[in-house]
């Protein structure tokens, strides 16, 4: 008869956190390279369409995940979409699905960590990412790890026919959620799971994870919950300066460390980075401005609509005043809040290979930033830039050893 399981919620680690091993300082990875435009919702992808939208196609995208493994990142994290955001670009609307490819890359790649992303509402149970993730672990040779999403956009929670559950509550489910999967990594014995939300009888898992003692948990939320949750379970909090305030950075990286003191855990934070990357700052500045001038408005706007709408909050209430005065919505939200949406609300480093790694350098430093997750418009032109000035100058300040 099987043991009832001696944990519902964490923090729940008997052996310890795992590491992602690197003796860099930064760490580097390409992001959303597995979806159309990936996050540059911009009428630039035009200018050439199978480089910079089309990338996501297999053959492509897993060229540029190779030269990324190759030239030293450390990880990469595919975009976890089930719906697009449309427009002329048709932005988003083709992905290849983000478990699929954790376990691709493991053929092809030899060093860089592959994770893949969870929705908990999306109708998932924790034992369907137990087994999964144990057996990428074991293919990729310990190297899968999982980013842990509660659910964002209505809609997409929707498309499986659920509703979509307050935002704190979302958190309680993660809770849940991992706290299974790690005990079905670590019991050696069936057991019962009884949570609030999540059940299992005879719960028992094999192959275990090739990870010691665990695969990597990743968590992209900076609410407090969403913190408190990183702090409990996770090893890495992906952070997104959804402001574009600098000092909102630091604030974000001391109030986890709050959190963590809570705990007596260590997480470390990746930042996401829209990049534009030149010879010079001039030259940089001009791409960059030809990208805003061309954001695609349709897509901005939903994805701006969608990021609002969330449960427990007034939605798009909060710009129906200058709306209804005859406004656009891109007047509503302001210049900068429409140009990071249409961006994907990353932090965007801009500039001469100098003054990027100077800003990574002062990121990295003065705001508690331990990598970047960057996004191009054209990524393998990205991942070289980043291989033949980027990483050179860190080498020279002392942040990567390669």
């Amino acid at each position: 008869m099987a043991k009832r399981a001696p944990f519902i919620v964490g923090p729940y680690d008997p052996h310890g956190q795992p590491e992602w091993p690197s003796p860099n300082k930064i760490y580097l990875g390409p992001f959303a390279w597995n979806l159309n435009s990936g996050c540059g919702g911009t009428k630039a992808t035009f200018d050439n369409v199978d480089r910079r939208s089309n990338y996501w196609r297999w053959n492509q995208g897993i060229h540029i995940l190779n030269e990324a493994d190759r030239s030293g990142c450390e990880f990469h994290v595919p975009f976890a979409r089930w719906q697009g955001h449309g427009g002329e670009t048709h932005f988003n609307e083709s992905q290849l699905e983000f478990l699929s490819v954790g376990a691709g890359p493991a053929m092809t790649t030899k060093q860089i960590m592959l994770p893949s992303t969870s929705h908990v509402t999306y109708f998932f149970h924790p034992h369907h990412f137990a087994k999964w993730g144990a057996v990428i672990d074991n293919m990729s040779n310990g190297r899968w790890g999982l980013n842990v999403v509660g659910g964002w956009i209505r809609d997409e929670v929707t498309l499986f026919g659920v509703e979509y559950p307050d935002h704190d509550l979302r958190y309680d489910m993660c809770d849940e959620f991992v706290t299974y999967m790690k005990l079905a990594w670590e019991m050696d014995e069936p057991f019962d799971f009884e949570g609030r939300f999540f059940r299992g009888k005879n719960v028992y898992v094999s192959p275990k994870p090739v990870a010691n003692p665990r695969p990597v948990f990743v968590q992209a939320g900076y609410s407090p919950a969403g913190m408190n949750f990183a702090a409990k379970h996770c090893d890495w909090l992906f952070f997104i300066n959804v402001t574009g305030d600098i000092n909102d950075l630091g604030a974000g990286a001391k109030r986890l460390e709050q959190y963590k003191s809570k705990y007596n855990r260590t997480v470390r934070i990746i930042n996401y980075t829209w990049c534009v990357w030149a010879e010079t700052d001039q030259r940089a500045e001009e791409i960059y401005k030809s990208q805003i001038d061309n954001i695609d408005e349709i897509p901005a706007s939903w994805f701006t609509f969608r990021a609002l709408d969330q449960p427990g909050t007034k939605g798009g209430a909060s710009f129906a005043a200058p709306l209804a005065a005859g406004g656009t919505l891109r007047q509503a939200v302001g210049e900068g809040n429409f140009i990071r949406n249409g961006l994907l609300a990353g932090r965007a480093i801009v500039g001469g290979y100098d003054a990027v790694a100077e800003h990574m350098r002062i990121l990295h430093e003065d705001f508690g930033q331990d990598g970047f997750l960057n996004c191009w418009l054209d990524p393998l032109e990205g991942v070289h830039q980043q291989e033949n000035h980027i990483i050179p100058r860190l080498k020279k300040m002392g942040l990567r050893q390669y």
